[in-house]
This record gives structure tokens, sequence and C-alpha cells, in this order.
């Protein structure tokens, strides 16, 4: 792990300023966006219709993973915003990586000695694999490949450089290139651009006119505006013979940069500056520049006819932004889009992310992590013995995120599953040098599947951190990067909770108190609580010799069809001993029966246990997930949360 190399951003004044002159949506877009029709009716944030529970806390929902530009993928501050908006979600925390704000282990050089295996340099996050990109009429003779010479004389690693061909049949457009896939060294590019600039030294062959050279920018998604309709923005720097005149226009969401290859002096080799914040500031104005990533890059020979070829070495990325400046940049950012969209509240979070597993920082004084010298073997300690407790000094609470991991792989075998339900169980567990959860207060459990590891096996792990007396938050989230489609896309489950207003301060203390509730945003759109014995919510953990309780669920707007669970587990303490959910089902109520909305019924509570309870389609699947109250016979032996007790 790298020490701390944070650069300092512009003053908060300069970019004051510059978002004053580039960030000035057109009304128009602006008025499209609020005619939408909604799928779910927004009430305004202190409607009197706004659902209200037993202890006078209304319902807020909120969107509590998500990405923008400030991550590895193409959304962007104001396409998630628009999709809060869109779909009704009050309260929207900004989760974006920290490893990625600050830069670790990112790449700022290319030497083009491997399409396979070339690294940029010592700390620089591994190799990346260039991946063949083509498209439209190319001829045989199209290709390339890495090649030794030429390569230019400003590149002080020798003997490489990107060799590239391209012949349309026609006088359609034909590319021939390669796509810079660094998954292998983690995405160790992708970055917002703001403050970036690139160099890469071209050399063209000669005889050819009709086509040019190309490194192209993909970035961020917009919402439809000035005229232009949503999509992904693209920038296409396009290297043509000299005497090709230097232009920049925008055609919609693309825009095309030429540049005109002219060396200087013996050097045959063009070093071209690129700056994407500049171009997009100019020919978008009306969008925030710093709203935009580097997403996608690709180098490639473009032909309209001609056999063009030339060659690209000695890419190089410069950096003057990272770190805290990032996360002073996008508080400045969430204020002006404020402005836009009125009707979801901002707040802000940060995961961190460096290696797995993830947590996510909600709120409170929100600063960068300094790993320090941490390394990834040191990691998990430094979690527990560092970075929660400096959440929690903060003010903040800690989430721990996608417990099976990141990826989207298809679900697994029941039996694979199971085995990972163990493990992970395990390794969350408390032990002598490490807390449970590493010391988080939340745990991602609304998954319909993540990482080949489905919705149960989610609720699962939490069940098994409950019957031992672990006292976590579950909340549905989405991890969405994109923007695009909160609706349709699979895991789009949103955590509302029960909330005095939706200040940062009252939807933390809902949250630390277990005063919350998950389900899916385009599957279950109500509301759900539990309350024991008339003092007793949902959330909090009730210690009574009691040997039966009265408790009444409550669960609005079932599906048709749907019914609601109530289930109930042993808090036994099992340990590594029992690392299976004992949870049984106790009750199931159908839609009709919640008509009013909720049902009374009488718990056993000779034993200790815990309660929850799950909202079910027709179709069997569950939408909506509460969170559990703990009723025990004696005090747990790690204490009461103070949030959770009564």
């Amino acid at each position: 792990m790298c020490d701390d190399h944070r650069a300092s951003g512009q003053p908060a004044s300069a970019g004051s300023e510059l978002s004053r002159r580039h960030f000035i949506h057109g009304t128009a877009a602006v008025a499209a966006a609020a005619a939408l029709l909604r799928r779910v009716p927004r009430l305004p944030l202190r409607s009197a219709a706004r659902p209200v529970a037993d202890d006078g806390a209304s319902a807020y929902s909120m969107a509590m993973h998500i990405h923008s530009s400030f991550s590895e993928q193409g959304g962007s501050m104001d396409s998630q915003l628009f999709q809060a908006t869109k779909n009704s979600v009050d309260v929207l925390w900004w989760t974006d990586h920290d490893a990625r704000m600050e830069g670790i282990g990112y790449r700022d050089t290319v030497h083009f000695t491997s399409l396979s295996h070339e690294e940029g340099g010592p700390g620089q996050g591994g190799a990346w694999a260039w991946k063949r990109a083509e498209s439209g009429p190319l001829t045989s003779a199209s290709g390339g490949k890495i090649t030794t010479n030429p390569c230019s004389p400003n590149d002080p690693v020798a003997g490489g450089s990107m060799q590239l061909t391209a012949q349309s049949s026609t006088t359609a457009t034909a590319k021939f290139g390669y796509y810079a896939n660094s998954r292998p060294a983690k995405w160790n590019y992708r970055d917002n651009l703001t403050g970036q600039s690139l160099t890469i030294d071209v050399l063209l062959t000669s005889g050819w006119s009709n086509g040019y050279l190309e490194l192209l920018i993909e970035s961020s998604y917009h919402q439809a505006s000035a005229g232009r309709p949503a999509g992904f923005y693209t920038l296409s720097y396009q290297f043509g013979p000299a005497g090709v005149p230097a232009s920049r226009v925008a055609q919609g969401t693309a825009a095309v940069i030429t540049i005109p290859v002219t060396p200087s002096g013996d050097n045959p080799w063009y070093t071209a500056p690129i700056s994407p914040s500049d171009d997009i500031a100019a020919l978008w104005p009306d969008l925030d520049y710093r709203d935009f990533a580097l997403f996608n890059l690709t180098l490639s020979a473009v032909s309209t006819g001609d056999l063009v070829s030339g060659y690209f070495d000695y890419l190089t990325f410069n950096r003057t932004i990272s770190g805290e400046a990032f996360l002073e940049q996008q508080a400045e950012m969430e204020a002006v889009l404020a402005a836009q969209y009125p009707n979801v509240i901002q707040q802000q979070g940060l995961e961190v992310s460096w290696q797995l597993p993830h947590l996510n920082w909600f709120g409170g004084n929100v600063m960068m992590t300094d790993y320090g010298k941490t390394k990834p073997s040191g990691y998990i300690k430094y979690l527990a013995d560092t970075a929660v407790p400096q959440i929690h000094a903060a003010g903040g609470l800690a989430s721990y995120n996608h417990p099976y991991g990141y990826s989207a792989k298809p679900v697994l075998p029941v039996a694979q599953q199971n085995a990972l339900l163990s493990q992970v169980a395990a390794q969350m567990l408390p032990t002598a040098s490490m807390p449970a959860a590493l010391g988080t207060d939340l745990l991602e459990v609304g998954y319909n599947a993540r990482a080949g590891v489905d919705l149960g096996h989610h609720l699962a792990l939490w069940d098994i951190m409950s019957r031992n007396a672990i006292f976590l938050t579950g909340n549905g989230t989405s991890d969405d990067h994109h923007g695009t489609d909160w609706y349709g896309i699979y895991n789009n489950w949103i955590t509302s909770a029960w909330a005095a207003s939706t200040a940062q301060a009252d939807l933390l203390a809902a949250l630390a108190a277990g005063r919350s509730w998950c389900g899916g945003l385009s599957t279950y759109r109500g509301s759900m609580d539990l309350l024991v014995d008339g003092s007793c919510p949902m959330g909090s953990v009730s210690v009574s010799s009691v040997t039966s309780r009265q408790l009444v669920a409550s669960a609005t707007q079932i599906p048709a069809g749907g019914s609601l669970q109530v289930l109930q587990g042993a808090v036994d303490y099992a340990g590594t001993a029992g690392l299976t959910a004992d949870t049984q089902v106790i009750a199931t109520y159908s839609a009709a029966e919640l008509a009013s909305g909720s049902v009374t019924m009488s718990i056993d509570t000779s034993a200790d246990s815990f309660v929850r309870t799950q909202v079910f389609k027709s179709s069997g699947h569950p939408v909506g997930v509460s969170n559990p109250v703990w009723l025990l016979q004696n005090p747990p032996p790690g204490g009461i949360p103070a949030p959770r007790a009564v």
C-alpha cells in the first residue's frame, strides 16, 4: 500500500464559480423529467399522507448504496438523482469507492510493450489485457499488434508501440483497435475526469487521408438535456495528417475532437495533449463538467476508404485531484444538484473498499480513508481496529456490504450456497481478536442474488447473526453504478426508515435502532413495522421473564395474492457450532387478513428469541423484510446497544 498521496484540488471558491458557469440545466429538460409518469406516487417530504408509526415517526425511503462518476462504471450524480426522482425515493446516500477517489494503485503510464502482461511500473496495480475491438466492413488488410520498432523516443521504456491498421471495403466507417481491458488490474484507470489530462504519442504512416487514428473515451450516462437524449457520453479524439483542420464539435452525446498530427523538429512522433474536462465544459455547458468519468478507453485505426495505419506509444495519465479534494468536490456538486432534484435529499457516504470486504460509511464527518502502510494481508484487521472505530468516532454508521462478494455470476447450486453461508458466517462471528461483523452496525441483506448467492442465503446469514445476539440492522440495496433504470435492474432493493425527518441525524438514529425495513423497489413499496407489548418497537432488544408476549405486525400494500410471514428464531448463542439459520415460520397471513394494515398475535417467549416478518408476492418470492425485535429472558452477554434498549 502506498503512502498518502492526496493532491490538492482547486479552491472551493473556484469550484463554486465553475459550477455556476457550467451547470445550468435546460429548463425544458427539467420540466420533462418532472412530467414523467412515476410508478409510485411521490409524497412531499412533510406530507400528512406519509405513513406514520406508533411513535410518531414517518416513513422515508432510501437508496443506500449508490455510485456515481467517482466510481468505476458509467453512472453520474445527475443520472442517479433522476432515477431517485422518477422512482419516488426520498433519500440518496452517495457511497463512491474510497480507493478510486484516492487513485490507489492507479496506472499513470502505458509503454505498449505487450497486449497482455505489461505493467505500468511499481505500485501500478497489475497488468492490463488489451482486448481486440473492431467494427464496420473491414478488409483482411486490417489488424494490430505490438511492435518494437518504431517507438517513441519520449518513452523511457524503449522497444514497444501499438501498430494499428484499418481498411474499409467501402466508404463506410470501419475500425480496428484495442480496448483497454484493465479488469485484471481492478480497472485502474476508471475514475472521475475532473483535473485529469492525458498525453499520447502518435505516429502516422503516409499515403492516406480518408480516416484517422482514434483515442475514444466512453464517459458517464446523463439524462436528457438541451435537446439531447439520455445516454452515455463519448469523446472521440481523432488524429489526422498535418493540414487537417483542428476542430471540436458535439453531435448529441458524442464529441469529436480533430487533432492534426504535426511533429516538430527531427522527431516524427507527435505528443497529443488531451483534456477531457475542458472539452466537456466547452461542448456541453448545460451539464456539470465535473460529473463525468473515464469509463472506457479504446485505441483504433479508423478507415472511411483508405488503408489507414499508424502507431500509438507512451500514454500518460496526469491526475491533479484525488482523495479529500474529490469528497469536497462531490459535496459542492450535491449543493448544485439539489436545485435540479429538490424532491431527493442527498446524504454523504463513502465505500471503504480497497480490498474485500467492503464497508459503507454513512454520515457523520465523512472523510477519506487513510490506509497508511497497511498491506492487503492486514486489511481486515485495519477495518476492525481503525476504520470502523473512526466511522463511529466521526458520528457515522458502518455497513458490512455484499457479504458474499460483489460479482454478478449466476446463482450457485444450493449445496455450494450452503457451504458459503457457513464459511461467511464463521468469518463474521466474533473471535478473541475480532469483533462480530468487524464491529459494523448494518448488514446488506436485500439482494435478490449477489455473487451467486440468492436472497434466502443472505437472509439466513443475517439470522445466524441474530441468533447470536449480534444486533445488525438489515438493509436492502442495489449497489447501482449506472443510473439508467433502477426499476428494471435485478437487484433494486431500497431501505425505508421510521424517522423523525430526513435530517441525517434522524436517519442515522433510525438505522442504529433498527427502525427500518427493506423491499424491492419494483415489487414492494408498502410499510412494515413490529411492536411488542405496546412498548418494544422493531429493532429493539427487550429483556423480560414473561413467557408470552403480544406482537403487532404491520404491513401495508401486500401484493395481490401475496402474504406476510412471521418468523421466530432462537437466540441460543450457537456460534460456530450452529452455522445455519434456525428460524421457523410461526404464522402466515394473506393480503386479505392484512386489509387493516396489521395483525396481532401471541408470541411464546419462554426462551430467548428474535422475531421478524417478510412479505411474499403470489409467486412465493420474498419482496419485503422487516428488521427483528429481540425478546430475551436474560441480558445478552455483550449488552444491549443504547439505541436498541427499551
